[in-house]
């Protein structure tokens, strides 16, 4: 089926209109014609389900053909209007004799619609029994008043107090004692409901909710009624349809959307415009036309004619606004959404929140936030239940297009207006805005937990050097000492350990002060990071080791924590090479555009010789520096030989070198 649109077509719309003006017809004419019609006032219980369900189960047919609920709720509105047929042309015995006992199935057919609801299947196979009690019980106090109603064609019900045969009076009393069970059954589908509240969640809860006031006013509204109170009727018949009414159109339990719409705005419309002609002419006539009806009618249309699109058009928002949310007021969704997103403060639930903010704001099944990762598009939000077509709206932000926002569409076969559409396309782009600032937020966090890694991994190179260098040095330097105290006799050896202490706290010296280099920010680069890379070229140049540095671009103007980060990755890349690579040459190439790169290629051994121990560290200390801000180095081997170190440092806008 392709939509409620393509099933209900005009004919069949066209004929059941015919049907139903027919059916009124034909009961006014009974009431009038036929002298011994049942008054509507004695069947007014019947009236009501006959004028409230006979449609709304109709259009629910419509929609679902074979759904149980729409079958159950269409057969008790038929079969009422069949009987409130039959009262009104009483005259003829055998409809008269069909009034007696045909206004109780319809209330048993509306137990078991309540026992289906929502979704036409029974709660679970435990609750077949109770369907078949409430039908048999039906059944028989049906059968059990036609059999009676033999006896008292005319006054078995319709008329209290009158003497019953013994017959009559057994199969009455039978159809008592099925009319409790038919109640016992109610309690127990209503029981059935607040269980399926219960156990539920998402629309059908909400569904569900709807329902059990009216199940339980239903009950009340009928034994109000049997105490005589005027009107407790009305309670009794409208609170179940009105509930499932509800359900059908703020929750669309049934997609009939597009046609309840048209429905509820033109039955409105009509009711406002009986109403208003009457109560216009009455005013007119009665106070200022003294009595002139014809006068007053005229007066009447006029206004109603100038009145009526004004009126029409506020209806349809009202209905507009029951169906599809807010879709009509774009500065009213946008206020709710950056309301929601003021009061959220865990980043992870900003796009979930949203998310379900859209779908109530107009009323859509589902939506879903898709965000572009590396590893490919990744659903980040989701809310609802997929089933119809689905509309994508890209998310963008300064240029770059960072995902989609999925929206479902309300029906099968429905499309967005394109006012809806262009909703959506403004929504998407806060959307966009926020997903951008969680990306933010989270690389933020990511950034924090870097630092606190790279300053544990210093610490841990610095016990290491402190260990591993000047540790051994300064335990050497003490046998010495004692081997000198040893030695006070043989000048010569003393002479030879104090060349030898010499050097080694010379060692020592430089070791302590590249530890103070790293500590703070090098003195080299107070000329300047181009002076201070020459500087440490120099340094680590040497019979074994030619080191070429190519500048492209001067790099005055940098951030200082660029110049920094830049550095110490030059210094600790050209100590892996001095120490591990075993290369003649080396070549240190730095440019700037709108990031800083540099690139370190030695002739050496390379990393597929397996580098452990110390040059792990070095290595990865050169990529948490660069990764503190926002960039990245990556270490390849080269062709055909040696190590490349590439690294790219962003640059703040506005800093771009040109």
């Amino acid at each position: 089926m392709g939509g409620i649109p393509g099933a209900l077509r005009k004919p069949r719309r066209t004929a059941a209109a015919a049907a139903g003006v027919a059916v009124v017809l034909l009961v006014l004419i009974g009431q009038l014609a036929d002298d011994r019609a049942i008054p509507l006032r004695s069947v007014l219980l019947t009236v009501g389900v006959a004028a409230v369900f006979a449609p709304l189960g109709a259009l629910v047919m419509a929609g679902v053909p074979r759904h149980a609920v729409g079958r159950l709720m269409f057969a008790a509105g038929a079969f009422a209007t069949a009987s409130v047929l039959a009262a009104s042309w009483a005259g003829w015995l055998p409809l008269a004799w069909f009034t007696q006992w045909s206004g109780l199935p319809p209330l048993g057919l509306l137990v078991l619609a309540l026992l289906y609801f929502p979704d036409g299947r029974l709660p679970s196979r435990r609750w077949r029994f109770l369907a078949l009690l409430i039908a048999g019980a039906t059944a028989v106090a049906a059968a059990g008043l036609a059999v009676g109603a033999l006896d008292h064609p005319r006054d078995l019900v319709t008329t209290p107090d009158v003497p019953l045969t013994d017959r009559a009076d057994v199969l009455d009393r039978v159809a008592k004692v099925a009319v409790l069970l038919i109640g016992a059954g109610l309690v127990a589908v209503v029981a059935s409901l607040v269980v399926r509240w219960r156990g539920s969640a998402g629309e059908t809860r909400q569904q569900l909710a709807c329902l059990l006031p009216a199940a339980v006013l239903f009950p009340v509204g009928l034994v109000l009624a049997g105490f005589g109170l005027t009107g407790a009727w009305i309670l009794a018949t409208a609170a179940i349809p009105l509930a499932m009414a509800v359900a059908v159109l703020r929750y669309r339990l049934y997609d009939l959307d597009r046609v309840i719409n048209r429905s509820v705005v033109w039955l409105v419309m009509t009711l406002l415009l009986i109403g208003g002609f009457v109560a216009i002419v009455r005013i007119l006539r009665d106070l200022l036309m003294s009595g002139n009806t014809s006068n007053a009618s005229l007066v009447a249309t006029g206004m109603i004619a100038v009145t009526f699109e004004p009126v029409r058009r506020r209806v349809q928002r009202l209905v507009d606004h029951l169906l599809y949310g807010e879709r009509d007021d774009p500065y009213r969704v946008i206020v709710k959404l950056g309301d929601l997103h003021g009061q959220t403060t865990d980043p992870d639930a900003m796009l979930p929140g949203l998310a379900s903010a859209i779908a109530r704001s107009l009323w859509v099944p589902y939506v879903a936030v898709r965000v572009s990762t590396p590893d490919g598009p990744r659903v980040v939000a989701e809310h609802g239940r997929t089933g119809t077509r689905l509309e994508e709206f890209d998310m963008v932000a300064r240029g770059e297009t960072l995902g989609q926002l999925v929206v479902a569409t309300r029906g099968v076969g429905d499309r967005f207006t394109g006012r809806e559409r262009r909703l959506l396309a403004d929504v998407a782009q806060y959307f966009a805005a926020v997903t951008e600032t969680t990306r933010l937020i989270r690389d933020l966090q990511d950034s924090r937990e870097r630092l606190i890694t790279a300053r544990e991994e210093e610490r841990r190179r610095l016990r290491r050097d402190l260990h591993d260098g000047v540790g051994p040095a300064l335990t050497g330097i003490t046998m010495q000492v004692s081997a000198a105290r040893k030695a006070v006799g043989d000048p010569e050896r003393v002479g030879r350990i104090l060349d030898t202490m010499t050097s080694d706290l010379e060692v020592c010296r430089s070791e302590v002060r590249q530890l103070l280099r790293d500590l703070h920010r090098p003195a080299e680069l107070d000329s300047g990071l181009e002076a201070a890379l020459r500087a440490a070229c120099e340094r680590f140049e040497g019979p074994q080791l030619a080191v070429d540095l190519h500048v492209a671009k001067h790099l005055d103007g940098l951030p200082a924590a660029i110049e920094v980060a830049a550095y110490r990755i030059v210094s600790e890349a050209l100590t892996n090479v001095a120490k591990h690579a075993k290369a003649a040459s080396c070549t240190v190439t730095v440019d700037a555009g709108r990031a800083l790169s540099i690139d370190v290629v030695d002739d050496g051994i390379g990393i597929s010789r397996g580098r452990a121990g110390h040059d792990g560290v070095g290595l990865e200390s050169m990529r948490e520096r660069a990764a503190e801000l926002g960039g990245e180095c990556v270490v390849t081997q080269g062709d055909p030989r040696g190590t490349t170190i590439s690294v790219q440092l962003p640059l703040p806008f506005g800093r771009h070198i040109r």
